[in-house]
């Protein structure tokens, strides 16, 4: 970070027009959370706002694939009683379309199952796995520290201590904090391996990566893969996950697959996706932007391309127990750099762009 000054005082001001503009309905590309939502234009309200404008991991809120999802009858696909079985089989093909990264022995993890979101895959894991002591990096995603806190499994930092054989880790691959592979991840396959420790890849921001992951799956540690639509496309509360695994698992969602009980909505929504995009859109599509943004604000592009790296904006006030959405969130300074490119036009017209 050190060759990177953050201009603080335009990234505050960016914040706060987009909060602003976010109350008064004024946005380029609407569509944001409803907990993002400002209740009104008070000041309080679009401060709070302002402060987490940056902090999201989600997706781009890209206008041709809103328009896309929009023109779409998702309803056809209840009346396909096979319309689950049919996304779980195009999803392999389409990941190993993708140009910009490497999977080694992809075809190794022959058991695909669609996934609630990515946090049906994780509870499912932690329902398996309860027994004994979960691992992660620092900077991951906080969801996992927070439940296993909150539901009483033990856990730890793997800084904290070594990899022990009742261990099982967890680690996102780019990195959630970084945006990049993480600088620990071969020794932690390596680790794992020697000891007998299983490994959960979360593949969660390799869409939106560029040439920075290279890896190869046949490493035995390695027993379940992750991925999920909501950091990829502007689709999050649809809930579209894939997890796969080179044996069959026997847990809940599993047994949901193979009742042929799950949401046919999304996994449509999901074939209509895959079959118009490619998994490498985004990285394609914004790479500029987010140049031309990190050039602009002091920060340093990382390789997933909607995030950058910078100095803390939202510290002033703040103290360290009151971290954005969790005590574990450690993100503070990765910055999501997608409604900067999705409002271009408002940005342009303030002469903010």
């Amino acid at each position: 970070m050190s060759t990177f000054k953050t201009d603080i005082d335009q990234v505050r001001k960016l914040a706060w027009t987009l909060s602003l503009a976010s109350a008064k309905s004024k946005l380029d590309v609407p569509g944001e959370y409803i907990w993002a939502f400002p209740k009104n234009v008070g000041m309080d309200e679009v401060r709070a706002r302002s402060r987490s404008i940056f902090s999201s991991g989600n997706s781009i809120k890209d206008p041709t694939v809103i328009n896309f999802v929009q023109g779409l009858n998702l309803s056809r696909h209840l009346l396909n009683p096979w319309v689950v079985n049919e996304f779980q089989d195009a999803f392999p093909t389409w990941v190993k379309q993708g140009t910009l990264y490497n999977l080694k022995n992809f075809d190794l993890f022959k058991y695909v199952g669609f996934s609630a979101g990515t946090q049906e895959s994780f509870l499912n894991y932690y329902l398996v796995n309860n027994a004994k002591r979960f691992r992660v990096f620092r900077g991951d995603y906080w969801w996992h520290m927070d439940i296993w806190t909150k539901i009483g499994l033990e856990w730890a930092y793997i800084e904290d201590d070594d990899i022990r054989p009742n261990d099982v880790c967890i680690c996102s691959c780019p990195f959630a904090l970084l945006g990049d592979v993480h600088p620990q991840f071969n020794w932690l396959i390596e680790e794992c391996n020697r000891i007998g420790v299983k490994l959960l890849v979360d593949f969660i921001y390799l869409p939106n990566s560029m040439n920075c992951v290279d890896l190869d799956l046949s490493a035995d540690c390695i027993d379940e893969i992750t991925f999920s639509f909501s950091k990829t496309f502007p689709v999050q509360c649809a809930k579209i996950a894939v997890r796969m695994r080179k044996t069959k698992p026997q847990d809940p969602m599993q047994m949901s697959n193979d009742e042929n009980i799950c949401n046919r909505l999304s996994a449509g929504l999901g074939i209509d996706i895959i079959g118009q995009f490619p998994i490498d859109y985004q990285a394609h599509k914004y790479r500029d932007k987010q140049l031309h943004w990190c050039n602009k604000l002091g920060l340093k592009a990382t390789k997933v391309v909607h995030f950058g790296l910078g100095d803390d904006y939202t510290d002033y006030g703040r103290s360290d127990t009151a971290a954005w959405c969790s005590p574990f969130n450690e993100q503070q300074n990765r910055y999501n750099l997608g409604m900067l490119y999705e409002n271009e036009n408002l940005l342009k017209k303030l002469r903010l762009y």
